[in-house]
């Protein structure tokens, strides 16, 4: 059965979404079921979850629940529809919108609210049609982009990350395609605006585009066997879909319309404790240095 549109928010834990019109996708290890479906049912990846994150939820769709219309969140981050933009001014903050570029700066187009104002706000308005609406002169909706730092995607994927699995990634596209392998090194290097998160709506043929496009790219370097000590850094494979999916839409060359986004909790108080300890001491620097 295909489904008019789905847009789902994907979750670790129990998220207060009911008549909102979004649909909760369970990812991650709990035994108890908290949400309406879950990533370990019919065909999956969801033993890769700690390497891919929120895509083994992708994936999970992409291979059981088609729908007309497709569309991602996560429990803390929220695409929403430009009729949201007053209520954001009214109830929501930009921590962010003043960094510079790289740590905390990298969110500076987000607001930050609280997971029951937004509750109540998406409850009182037709969540997917809003969006379904929004895409008829669209081809992808997605957040506002943010600017990267000066040296581009592979500059500040290198002072984030451990660069290995990037310069895989380009290699594997290379092997498949030497002009796209050519396409994606200019990209990364020359492009100056990101946007985070894997957060979208798109109609389903484009979503099965580029999940056949990422799945085959992600699954084969998952075939090196690659483990890094530290959580964080071993989900590399989602850290590189979202440069995959930029540099996807700038290839296509995708008509975008940019909407705002929300996060239900600031990003020093998640729960990604290594990297977000660096971001939030690089953000305690700059804040010395304005004052």
């Amino acid at each position: 059965m295909t489904h008019p549109a789905s847009i789902y928010c994907v979750s670790h834990r129990p998220v207060p979404l009911d008549h909102t019109g979004i649909c909760t996708l369970q990812v991650g290890h709990a035994q108890e079921t908290f949400c309406d479906f879950r990533d370990n049912t019919s065909v999956n990846i969801a033993t890769h979850n700690s390497v891919l994150s929120e895509l083994t939820a992708h994936y999970w769709v992409w291979q059981n629940q088609p729908s007309e219309i497709v569309g991602f969140c996560h429990y803390r981050r929220y695409l929403l529809p430009e009729s949201s933009i007053e209520w954001l001014a009214r109830e929501a903050s930009q921590p962010y919108a003043e960094l510079p570029p790289g740590g905390f700066g990298l969110y500076a187009s987000g607001y930050v609210t609280e997971q029951s104002a937004l509750g109540s706000h998406l409850t009182a308005i037709d969540y997917a049609a809003a969006m379904a609406d929004a895409l008829q002169d669209a081809d992808i909706l997605l957040p506002a982009p943010n600017k990267l730092p000066a040296d581009s995607f592979l500059g500040q994927y290198s002072r984030a990350h451990p660069v290995e699995p990037f310069y895989s990634m380009l290699a594997a596209i290379a092997k498949r395609d030497n002009d796209l392998g050519k396409a994606a090194h200019h990209f990364f290097t020359t492009h100056e605006q990101a946007h985070w998160n894997n957060l979208y709506v798109t109609r389903w043929n484009v979503f099965h585009e580029f999940c056949e496009f990422q799945f085959d790219i992600l699954l084969t370097l998952l075939k090196e066997d690659r483990t890094f000590p530290d959580a964080y850094q071993n989900r590399y494979g989602a850290f590189l879909s979202e440069r995959l999916f930029n540099f996807w839409i700038w290839h296509r060359k995708l008509n975008v319309k940019q909407l705002p986004w929300c996060m239900t909790e600031a990003i020093e108080d998640g729960n990604d404790a290594h990297q977000r300890k660096i971001q939030s001491k690089n953000r305690e620097n700059m804040i010395k240095k304005k004052a």
